[in-house]
């Protein structure tokens, strides 16, 4: 199994260049491992970068919140902000084949493995419950998605972002 996030390198002008990596999402573990001498973590992210020089803003609107696991924000001095993409589908819980194109739901800072575990946990937990009321007809999905969003802002203190929207 993959574990896809995307790595935005700042450049000196502000923009960002993006990269790939296919084991990066996995336990936050790039957070760790970018450094000003391993900028490409031991061969963790793609050298050669898939987009250049983007605004941050249009990185997040690339992100695929249902396969990519971690996005990386890394400055010009290599610190690194790490940010969990949370989909708000709802057809592995249901049994249903995936919509296309449905790329609902939010990103959201974190501060470490930690934060990102229990993050993970409460969108699995909490998608359960909303699943479940979704085949009880108490609910459609997108008053389910509604929800879900709704409650991640409200629970969690790190930055939300909607890769959905451009003004920033």
């Amino acid at each position: 199994m993959s574990h896809r996030a995307l790595v935005a390198y700042e450049r000196p002008d502000g923009r960002f260049d993006v990269h790939t990596s296919r084991l990066g999402g996995l336990d936050c573990r790039l957070a760790r491992s970018i450094t000003p001498s391993d900028p490409y973590a031991s061969g963790d992210v793609d050298p050669a970068p898939n987009v250049v020089a983007r605004p941050f803003e249009h990185v997040l609107t690339m992100v695929d919140l249902a396969r990519h696991e971690a996005v990386y924000r890394v400055g010009a001095e290599y610190d690194v902000e790490t940010y969990l993409p949370l989909w708000f589908g709802f057809e592995h819980y249901l049994g249903e084949r995936p919509t296309t194109g449905d790329n609902q739901g939010v990103i959201v800072a974190v501060d470490g493995p930690d934060e990102a575990a229990e993050l993970r946990r409460w969108l699995r937990a909490a998608k359960g419950v909303l699943a479940t009321a979704i085949s009880d007809g108490a609910l459609d999905v997108v008053g389910a998605q509604t929800i879900l969003d709704r409650a991640v802002r409200q629970h969690f203190d790190g930055e939300v972002l909607d890769p959905r929207r451009r003004d920033r």
